[in-house]
């Protein structure tokens, strides 16, 4: 056998019941429900009742509002500068936007001008012709 069979057999041993273990049994079913359900607060586990028992000192709880202000601010803070950058980025956007524009009209009146000279180079090339 190993090792683990051996703690097995050592923890399901048969032992015998502690002196009244009966008559606290019986005592128990004897009550109420409501005041079976009010003993089990009192029967927490460990670590749960470790758990309120680090929090129910008063700079516990101190230091507790002070650590939800600090995420509160934290947070505040991000929520605040992603704002801030969506509207950079938004301002970026319509700034490229008017220089699309300004490009744009740009184009445009370029090429009205030049359709003008264009004319009116055909239109001297074309007198010239006429005239030789």
């Amino acid at each position: 056998m190993n090792r683990f069979d051996d703690e097995l057999r050592l923890a399901f041993r048969r032992q015998e019941p502690s002196p009244g273990f009966a008559d606290r049994v019986m005592a128990r079913i004897a009550q109420s429900p409501s005041e079976q359900k009010q003993e089990k607060p009192r029967e927490r586990t460990g670590w749960l009742r470790k758990l309120s028992e680090f929090f129910q000192p008063p700079q516990m709880k101190w230091a507790m509002a002070g650590a939800m202000a600090v995420v509160l601010i934290i947070a505040g803070f991000g929520v605040h500068r992603h704002r801030e950058n969506e509207r950079l980025r938004l301002a970026e956007i319509a700034e490229g936007e008017r220089a699309k524009e300004q490009v744009m009209l740009a184009m445009r009146i370029t090429s009205a001008k030049l359709n003008i000279a264009q004319k009116k180079v055909y239109e001297s090339a074309s007198h010239e012709g006429e005239s030789k």
